[in-house]
């Protein structure tokens, strides 16, 4: 299982990651995100989708699927999707919001994703965000079919 530690002393540094990853993201891709709340789960998770938009929609408002618990965007190349599983507290309700649907042609980035591991069988990426008053640490770690891919993200 490979992993890498990058620390990420500023938002630009978080949104410079967000980008690589993106970058690097093909249809069938999860990344689950965690890490105590104001951690940066959300600021990266935009930096991605923004990357992943066509030029004319690069200025779209990417808000924090808190509520709404899952939010789509039509990539350039692929569909989009953003959930937030904070709010979940059953298992079943997981099903009804089309993770899987959206990953026939597309990636998800899942918020609080401890509430669905061991739920999907796709390539998944987790990438754990602590804090501290200067920096944040990003902790990658390949969970299945990131390995060749993960090593990029450090360079």
């Amino acid at each position: 299982m490979s992993e890498i530690i990058l620390n990420l002393p500023s938002e630009k540094a978080t949104s410079e990651f967000g980008k690589k990853i993106s970058e690097n993201l093909k249809i069938g891709d999860i990344i689950y995100l965690s890490g105590e709340m104001g951690s940066g789960k959300t600021t990266l998770a935009r930096s991605i989708i923004k990357n992943l938009l066509p030029d004319d929609l690069k200025n779209t408002t990417v808000p924090s699927p808190t509520f709404t618990l899952i939010q789509t965007y039509n990539g350039k190349n692929f569909d989009i999707g953003h959930a937030d599983l904070y709010r979940i507290d059953n298992s079943n309700e997981l099903d009804a919001l089309g993770i899987e649907d959206i990953l026939y042609n597309g990636v998800v980035l899942i918020e609080w994703a401890e509430k669905i591991k061991n739920k999907l069988n796709y390539n998944i990426m987790e990438i754990k965000i602590s804090f501290s008053e200067e920096e944040r640490i990003a902790q990658i770690k390949n969970i299945q079919g990131w390995d060749s891919r993960i090593n990029e993200l450090s360079e």
